[in-house]
C-alpha cells in the first residue's frame, strides 16, 4: 500500500472506502459504549440511561445526522433532553452554541474557550469529551471488526479497481483496525484526517487521473455522500442495520454495473433507499 504522494493509479477506476461503520462495524460500539454511556455518566441520567441511549443512537446512528460532529450531536442531544431529563441554563447553552457557530469544534477550541468564559457547560462538554476520548482508546480490535462480506467484496474488487480508504478518522486508528483483520493487503492506498476532509481526499484522488465518473465512493452517513456530490463522483451507501447485505449487493450487483460504466442508471434509487432507510430506523 502507497501513501498518497507516492500512489500512482493501476487501474482506470477507484473505489473510495469510508472506514468507521462503512467497512469496520466501530459506530455501534463507539456510540453504544462510549460517546453515549460518557453523556449518561457526566449528566448523572443512569437511572434514565435505556431510554437516553436510544435518543443519541437515534441521533449518531440511525437518523440522516449520523455521522455528525460530537459537539453538534451534543448540542441536538441538549436540546432534545430539555424539559424532559434535563434543564439546562439558558445562558450557558447559549454560550455553547455560540462557540459551535465559530466553527472550529475540537478540543483545543473549547479549551480556549472554556478559558475565555468559564462557562460551565463547556467544562461538563470537555469532560464528556475527554471521558469519551478514554473509553474509545480503551476498545480492541476484537470490539470492532469489518462487516461480514466486507473481505469477498474487497478481494474480488482489488483485480478490477484501485481501492482507497477516505476516511475522516485518525491514520494510526486506521491502520490498527484493518491490520487487525488482514484488510490492508486490499488496499492501494489510505488517507486520513491527517491528509484533510474527506472532500479534500477525494480531490486528491482525482487529481492523480481518473475521470469523476469512474470514481465511486463507498459509506455509511451523509457526509459521505456530500463528498461525493461536491467532487462529482458516484455514491454507493452502506444502509445501517442492513450493512452485510449492502456489501453483497456491491459485490454481485453494483460494482459490475460501475465496472460497466452503467452506474448513472442506479445512482439515484440507491441515494433515494439511502435516505429512506433513516426515516425506516428512526419509525423503530
Amino acid at each position: 500500500m502507497k501513501t498518497l504522494d507516492s500512489f500512482i493509479p493501476q487501474h482506470e477506476k477507484l473505489l473510495c472506502l469510508d472506514s468507521d461503520g462503512t467497512v469496520i462495524d466501530a459506530m455501534n460500539v463507539k456510540h453504544n459504549r462510549c460517546h453515549g454511556l460518557s453523556f449518561i455518566e457526566e449528566w448523572n441520567l443512569s437511572e434514565h440511561a435505556e431510554e437516553v441511549q436510544k435518543i443519541w443512537n437515534d441521533i449518531n446512528l440511525y437518523e440522516k445526522s449520523r455521522g455528525v460532529n460530537r459537539f453538534l450531536a451534543l448540542n441536538e442531544m441538549l436540546t432534545r433532553m430539555e424539559g424532559r431529563f434535563l434543564h439546562t441554563d439558558p445562558d450557558q447553552l447559549n454560550g455553547y452554541r455560540a462557540w459551535m457557530e465559530q466553527g472550529d469544534l475540537s478540543n483545543k477550541s473549547l479549551a480556549a474557550e472554556i478559558e475565555r468564559t468559564h462557562n460551565p457547560l463547556l467544562e461538563k462538554a470537555m469532560q464528556w469529551s475527554l471521558s469519551l476520548n478514554g473509553k474509545i482508546a480503551a476498545l480492541t480490535p476484537a470490539d470492532k471488526p469489518p462487516f461480514d462480506n466486507v473481505r469477498e467484496a474487497l478481494e474480488d474488487a482489488q483485480t478490477k479497481v484501485d481501492l482507497a480508504v477516505i476516511s475522516s478518522s485518525n491514520l494510526a486508528a486506521i491502520t490498527e483496525e484493518w491490520n487487525a483483520y488482514d484488510l490492508l493487503q486490499y488496499l492501494s492506498v489510505m488517507t486520513s484526517q491527517e491528509i484533510g476532509t474527506k472532500d479534500a481526499c477525494i480531490a486528491r484522488m482525482l487529481e492523480k487521473g481518473y475521470r469523476k465518473d469512474h470514481v465511486l465512493m463507498i459509506g455509511d452517513a451523509y457526509p459521505d455522500v456530500q463528498a461525493a456530490e461536491s467532487n462529482g463522483v458516484w455514491y454507493y451507501p452502506i444502509l445501517t442495520r442492513h450493512e452485510s447485505e449492502s456489501w453483497e449487493l456491491l459485490r454481485t450487483t453494483y460494482l459490475p454495473l460501475f465496472l460497466a460504466g452503467r452506474y448513472g442508471e442506479v445512482q439515484q434509487e440507491l441515494v433515494d433507499r439511502f435516505l429512506e432507510n433513516f426515516s425506516t430506523n428512526r419509525a423503530e
